[in-house]
C-alpha cells in the first residue's frame, strides 16, 4: 500500500500556520545574514580607525594598539576599560 500525500500550496495554508513556520525561518535567515555582515563591518571600522591620527584616537579614548582588540572583542575590551 502506497501512502500518497496531497500537494499543499503555501497559499492554501491557514495564516496562523504560515506565521508559525515563517517566523522561526525568517529569524534564522536574519541570523545567517548578520553573521556574513559582521566581518565586513568590522573590517570597514578597523580601516576607518587605522586612518585616524593618534590625536583623534586619543579623543575617543583609544590607543593605536587597542584597535585590533576593540574590533575582535568589543564587549571584552569595554570591560577592561571600565
Amino acid at each position: 500500500m502506497v501512502l500518497r500525500m496531497p500537494i499543499v500550496f503555501m497559499s492554501e495554508l491557514p495564516a496562523f500556520v504560515l506565521q508559525r513556520v515563517s517566523q522561526p525561518l525568517l529569524a534564522q535567515l536574519r541570523s545567517i545574514a548578520a553573521q556574513y555582515r559582521e566581518p565586513s563591518r568590522r573590517r570597514r571600522d578597523r580601516a576607518e580607525l587605522a586612518q585616524m591620527s593618534s590625536g583623534e584616537l586619543n579623543d575617543l579614548g583609544i590607543g593605536r594598539g587597542d584597535i585590533r582588540a576593540l574590533m575582535d572583542a568589543p564587549a571584552a575590551w569595554r570591560k577592561d576599560r571600565v
